[in-house]
């Protein structure tokens, strides 16, 4: 009877809602008016700014996403709303600017589509992951790939479709994380934190090509590396999470140098995480533990760090995953405050 009830409410008001929204000739549900975004620079003033804060997203309304009359009546009729992030980790834009992020406790994919003022879950039906943790984007083919770490394996999608349409788990990888797409090499790199490896796959038909690293503290060897990013000159940085460093490579996956150590004081790394690299060739790296992130030249210099432990906007609470698109907006796995937060790297020379 108290189902019933229930029931027969939301059908009472939700129909009231949906007339009212289609007589008034709204073919939208409103999307509340955002507050505007409070102005957060790093370094703050008097110094020239060099990071601002952009937007925190946690639903598809702070994308500007709404959901159309009919289908916003349905899900409150059926008392299912849009899905909140929960736990992001990976995170990942395309070339047409859809925001992916990797929620490791859904065991799903949120993906934002802005332009198509779409939301939605990749797999749509089913689990599909076990413990998925990284991801990256393949524009060319229209691939998305996502690691799962528990089911040692790479599954793809395609773009606009909501199932697998395939998987690479050959090679022996143990447990997949970071990802990155090599275009220049038509590669897929996988980070394999078990075995303290880097595995190159072949775009084109998925094969293994080579493994790059073994496990060990010598230069050019990993220790349970966690993230991969490359530069547009084609160097790759690696996080070397349990030797507390970033290592680069040449394009070849030759060792060139490494920067960081374990300590507690700026330029050095306690729980490395996530790395990226804007278009100066500037080399981000998330720390879980310091809740911030570090920002070094590509000679791997430490030129300053933004965020602090907290939950206000521009704080961080165990930060995961970061990426960084092509107009230099920084989006941050903001992972126990249930959010990724976007920020600008503001142009006009070196960082200071």
């Amino acid at each position: 009877m108290k189902l019933k009830r229930i029931f027969g409410y939301r059908l009472a008001v939700g129909l009231a809602v949906a007339l009212a929204t289609l007589t008034a000739g709204c073919f939208k549900m409103a999307v509340p008016d955002a507050k505007p975004a409070p102005v957060i620079l790093w370094p703050a003033p008097p110094e020239i700014p060099r990071i601002s804060f952009v937007n925190a997203v946690s639903r598809p309304e702070d994308m500007g996403i709404a959901d159309g009359a009919i289908k916003g009546f349905l899900k409150y009729l059926l008392g299912k709303p849009a899905t909140p992030m929960v736990n992001p980790h990976g995170v990942a834009v395309d070339a047409e600017g859809r925001l992916y992020v990797v929620d490791n406790f859904l065991k799903k994919v949120h993906v934002y589509d802005r332009q198509g003022e779409k939301y939605a879950l990749l797999p749509e039906k089913g689990d599909g992951f076990v413990s998925p943790i990284g991801i990256a984007v393949d524009d060319r083919r229209g691939h998305i790939y996502v690691s799962d770490s528990a089911q040692a394996v790479v599954k793809i999608f395609a773009k606009g479709e909501a199932q697998p349409v395939g998987e690479i788990k050959s090679g022996g990888m143990g447990r997949p994380t970071g990802l990155a797409v090599n275009a220049a090499a038509d590669e897929l790199l996988v980070v394999d934190t078990l075995h303290s490896s880097i595995q190159r796959y072949s775009l084109a038909d998925r094969s293994l090509k080579g493994v790059i690293g073994l496990e060990g503290s010598e230069a050019g060897q990993f220790h349970s590396p966690t993230d991969i990013a490359i530069s547009r000159s084609g160097t790759i940085f690696v996080t070397d999470a349990l030797n507390f460093r970033v290592q680069a490579l040449s394009p070849e996956g030759k060792f060139l140098y490494s920067f960081g150590g374990a300590g507690d004081g700026p330029g050095y790394f306690s729980r490395p995480k996530g790395l990226a690299v804007d278009g100066d060739g500037n080399i981000y790296v998330v720390d879980a533990l310091f809740d911030n992130v570090q920002v070094f030249n590509s000679k791997g210099d430490l030129l300053m760090a933004f965020g602090k432990p907290g939950q206000e906007l521009g704080d961080f609470w165990s930060p995961s995953g970061i990426f960084i698109d092509r107009h230099n907006v920084i989006y941050v796995s903001d992972s126990y405050n249930k959010r990724v937060q976007m920020f600008q790297y503001l142009k006009g020379g070196e960082l200071p």
